[in-house]
């Protein structure tokens, strides 16, 4: 059982902070870890050189928690871009290699023609302006076609897609004769953030991060190995942009889901079933929750813990979720709220279709300890 000075320590550190330091604010995942509750509980169930697992990387908050203090660190999603920010948000690069690189993108943009290749389509193209797509068009394809490292592209890659989300916001329309910017200042300065940020990083681990592509429902762990699992679950019925950045255009009352990250990345779109478990009126999301649970179960060592962290639109929901932990034979010790600010709670509420899908008050993260099953 967890003392009561353990549970008051995770109460502090249970409210919304903005996060900073290292790379921890380089890219903003939908529904992700604020850090610093991560990072306690990593504190309190491990130490030093133990085996963390995330079994939905999602932003890569609990890898690089993980990997910042001395533990080993193994994570799965099915999400290619979540695999990819997780990357780049754990991968030392030095100054010197980024600014030469940033300074070949800036030099080769100048005396671009169009490019060979377009990321963008023309529902985006007409959202976001002639300009600015063909700034980005351009960036994408230099930073795909260019002579860079692997982790160099991929750092580039995630400074443009976080631009380009920016740039789709409703509120990008309240600046002065928009469709005529360029998007160039901003991705350097979005760069030259991301610099600092990552050339911070220690510049050799003695556990690097491994995140694998792929299903949390078959994870490649042996069993019993694990000393401790953190992760957040998908949303139930909360409609999230995994892959697709949202252009809001009130102007011309139009919200379109772009796919540019998947264009840009060479990967294919994940259907929203199987990465929000979406449909069959909820059965599609305890079905998965279950199997998933039970993956968790089997890696994990025993009398060590899982913390689970999520929200619930209906207190029904809530209860459901306690029945599958059981269910799966976790038992479960603690039930902690998370307040959520009004920026961080989830919802699919629309500018244009004037929609409220009800917003989520708070999270809260579930500590769950394995028992073992009695035959």
């Amino acid at each position: 059982m967890l003392t009561e000075d353990q549970l008051s320590h995770i109460r502090k550190f249970a409210s919304p902070s903005r996060e900073s330091g290292y790379t921890r604010s380089i890219y903003s995942y939908p529904a992700k870890f604020l850090s610093h509750l991560p990072r306690e509980l990593i504190k309190i169930f491990t130490q030093e050189g133990n085996q963390i697992c995330d079994p939905f990387v999602g932003g890569g908050t609990t890898g690089l928690e993980a990997m910042l203090l001395n533990r080993q660190f193994i994570g799965y999603d099915i999400n290619p871009f979540a695999i990819l920010v997780s990357k780049v948000k754990t991968t030392y690069i030095s100054r010197e290699e980024l600014h030469q690189g940033l300074n070949i993108i800036l030099r080769t943009i100048e005396s671009m023609n169009e490019p060979l290749h377009h990321y963008l389509d023309s529902t985006d193209k007409e959202c976001l302006g002639e300009l600015i797509s063909t700034e980005i068009n351009k960036l994408a394809f230099i930073i795909k076609t260019s002579d860079f490292s692997l982790k160099l592209q991929d750092f580039f890659s995630v400074a443009l897609i976080h631009v380009t989300k920016l740039i789709g916001r409703r509120d990008f329309e309240e600046r002065e004769n928009w469709q005529h910017l360029s998007m160039i200042s901003m991705f350097t300065r979005k760069c030259n953030k991301m610099i600092d940020a990552v050339s911070s990083l220690p510049h050799s681990v003695q556990f690097p991060p491994i995140f694998h592509l792929g299903s949390n429902h078959d994870m490649g762990v042996p069993e019993h190995s694990i000393d401790f699992i953190l992760t957040s679950p998908p949303y139930l019925e909360v409609d999230v942009e995994y892959q697709q950045i949202q252009i809001q255009r009130r102007s011309l009352r139009k919200t379109k889901r772009s796919d540019f990250i998947n264009k840009l990345l060479g990967t294919q779109p994940l259907p929203k079933k199987e990465l929000c478990w979406t449909g069959q009126g909820g059965n599609f999301y305890w079905s998965n929750l279950e199997r998933s649970l039970n993956g968790s179960y089997r890696i994990l060592k025993p009398n060590r813990c899982l913390c689970l962290w999520t929200g619930f639109k209906k207190k029904e929901d809530q209860r459901k979720l306690i029945a599958t932990i059981k269910k799966v034979h976790f038992n479960l010790l603690e039930v902690i709220a998370i307040p959520l600010s009004n920026n961080r709670a989830a919802s699919s509420r629309s500018t244009h279709h004037k929609r409220n899908t009800r917003m989520l008050k708070q999270d809260s993260i579930y500590i769950l300890k394995k028992e073992i099953k009695k035959s």
